[in-house]
């Protein structure tokens, strides 16, 4: 299959064998799933166009990691950087910094890479119009909802290129407008470790433990594992420094649980980091790591260059992006070897949540593709510079082609998304 191109009137140029070449490089990704988990995951996938975008990121990969469209306005070592390799409007999240404000920031890192500017641009952009369409936006809100997006990173790399401090500001409820002030500060409202804590957990006879039950969220971890984990967490807070919590070192695993339907490779550890006081427990994610999205449509050099950095260990991988692209760091992030796998270890925020579809608006992707531009420059301290230097000369072009390849492709996503749907048909 051909990379992804445009037609002269901005539409996209579709090969007729495209709907056999898509069910194919979706079952051979998939093919190492158990049957069950795989019929699980195309069940998912097959709901909405956003969805089959969401878990089927490997086609974008496919149709852009050689695409000529990323020539003109990058596309070379000097916009080559971490980035997020699956940006999702729903992977920007609610958090409070260091400082304890309430903020919006990049949080999903488990697909970074290092590679082109262009494409944590699309991808956020394709995603940003299927929520549009979902919401009932007409063609032209959604040309200027994503025009407006991509002049709001362009101006926002300007900003950084000019003034370094820029990119470590925080998008906090005073710099937000709009819906995102609104999502803002009802998460204020609603969210905090007390509220976490009662979703989560329940009082037990040696304090809390997580609530698990048929009709709950959480299922118990198996007994026969749960030795080895907590081994593995307390070789992991031994490696922390510094020390996240309060003094004296305290570090106890209370419980442990899963998914209860499945899902991704991920468990949650409940941890007590004092002895008393307030907010004792934490809530610690522990994600196994695979290969990104991208990694075989990344040439040879570059895959290489990365094995270099982290060898074939994916929860570094995927820590050096977070620690490269997220303005305030996790002081819990790091990682821990188990048999099946390497996991990355992380804080599950109180605060942390993703803005609702129906609150993705014009206004909404302005502020997201301005944080993204941070994100960005904060990744390399070079690149607002090359950024600028690549797009200023044309700044109407660059736009105007964020703006027809991200509908074009949202287009084709749909169209992917049905073909897809209708497989048993054929």
């Amino acid at each position: 299959m051909d990379p992804f191109t445009l037609n002269a009137d901005g539409t996209p140029a579709t090969p007729r064998t495209r709907p056999s070449w898509v069910r194919d490089r979706i079952g051979r990704f998939d093919r190492k799933l158990d049957p069950q988990s795989r019929k699980l995951k195309w069940a998912r996938i097959g709901q909405s166009p956003a969805l089959f975008f969401h878990h089927a990121g490997h086609l974008f990969w496919a149709d852009f990691a050689a695409s000529p469209l990323l020539d003109r306005f990058g596309g070379g070592k000097k916009t080559r950087l971490w980035i997020n390799g699956n940006a999702l409007f729903d992977h920007f999240t609610s958090s409070t910094d260091t400082a304890g404000r309430l903020v919006m920031d990049l949080a999903r890192f488990d697909d970074c890479v290092i590679a082109d500017y262009q494409f944590d641009l699309l991808r956020l952009g394709v995603s940003l119009a299927l929520a549009a369409r979902e919401n009932h936006q007409g063609p032209k809100a959604v040309y200027r909802m994503v025009f407006e997006y991509a002049r709001s990173y362009w101006r926002e790399v300007k900003s950084c290129r000019w003034y370094e401090n820029v990119r470590f500001s925080p998008w906090d409820e005073e710099q937000s407008s709009g819906s995102l002030r609104h999502f803002l500060a009802d998460i204020r409202k609603t969210r905090g470790y007390p509220q976490m804590l009662e979703r989560w957990t329940k009082a037990g006879k040696a304090g809390l433990r997580f609530k698990t039950s048929v009709n709950g969220e959480l299922a118990s971890f198996p007994k026969e594992g749960a030795k080895k984990l907590e081994k593995a967490l307390l070789c992991y807070a031994g490696d922390l420094k510094p020390w996240p919590g309060s003094k004296p070192r305290v570090f106890e695993v209370a419980d442990l649980a899963l998914p209860l339907n499945g899902g991704p490779a991920v468990c949650w550890a409940l941890v007590r980091m004092k002895e008393e006081g307030e907010n004792p427990y934490r809530i610690l994610e522990l994600r196994r790591e695979a290969e990104p999205f991208s990694w075989d449509f990344l040439s040879k050099k570059a895959r290489r260059k990365m094995r270099d950095l982290f060898g074939d260990n994916q929860a570094l991988r995927a820590e050096l992006g977070c620690r490269a692209l997220a303005r305030s760091q996790d002081p819990w992030l790091g990682r821990l070897e188990l048999k099946d796998g390497d996991y990355l270890v992380r804080e599950k925020s109180p605060f942390e949540a993703s803005l609702p579809v129906a609150m993705v608006d014009e206004g909404a992707a302005i502020q997201l593709g301005a944080i993204l531009a941070r994100a960005h420059c904060r990744a390399k301290d070079s690149f607002a510079k090359s950024a600028f230097e690549a797009i200023k000369a044309d700044k109407k072009a660059f736009r105007k082609q964020v703006a027809e390849t991200v509908l074009a492709y949202s287009a084709q996503v749909e169209a992917d998304h049905q073909s897809f749907r209708s497989r048993d048909a054929d």
